[in-house]
């Protein structure tokens, strides 16, 4: 965990994540290695460019995911006081191919705001209107359950479900243009969220 500290707001934060464990049979290049790596490029080039944010903007590599997400549900339930000033969190675990746009976990009352925030990328990176489409198994979903806004990057599937928990989970399958595309999608979500007048618009907490 790492995280660049709130000028104005540093009590309320933005959390970028990824999972560092991976399955039996394969290095785990694409799950999730680059994930892991698009979270920590996002974060050296947020801090080479020495950005300012209103809130604090954390970096988490969660391990325990292919367990059943034990990482990240344990980091919820050790920060359970803090999750009300987390504005969103977002997470990149589909493997090496590029982001397509940001899933919002049916939240339609943030549709409008992520779409503002995403907006610089829509030209540049490709990135497309966010959809309302949910996923599991991913390390937002403890994020999303307690009520904290959370999100998953929805991504060209660049034979994911091909290598993925399989001996071809190697190295020589991530695409490092597509990679670097994801860590900037990461790291404009991350400072623009983090620059928000308000918190994101939240949902109640699953019973």
């Amino acid at each position: 965990m790492a995280e660049i500290r709130g000028t104005e707001k540093p009590d309320e934060m933005v959390i970028l994540g990824a999972h560092l464990d991976s399955w039996d049979l394969g290095t785990g290049a694409t799950d999730d290695g680059t994930g892991s790596a698009a979270v920590m490029e996002a974060a050296r080039a947020l801090q080479k460019l020495g950005v300012k944010p209103k809130r604090t903007i954390r970096f988490v590599l969660f391990t325990g995911e292919e367990q059943g997400l034990n990482g990240s549900r344990a980091y919820v339930a050790a920060h359970k006081e803090e999750l009300p000033k987390v504005s969103g969190m977002l997470v990149h675990d589909t493997g090496t191919g590029k982001v397509l746009t940001i899933g919002l976990m049916g939240n339609y009352n943030v549709r409008e705001t992520i779409d503002r925030v995403m907006y610089p990328l829509a030209e540049t990176a490709g990135i497309m209107e966010p959809t309302l489409r949910s996923e599991g198994g991913q390390d937002h979903v403890p994020f999303d359950e307690a009520g904290v806004p959370g999100f998953w990057c929805v991504q060209d599937p660049a034979d994911y479900e091909k290598t993925h928990h399989s001996q071809a989970d190697t190295l020589d399958r991530v695409k490092w243009d597509e990679l670097t595309q994801g860590a900037e999608v990461l790291a404009v979500f991350g400072y623009n969220v983090a620059q928000l007048p308000e918190l994101l618009p939240r949902r109640p907490a699953k019973k």
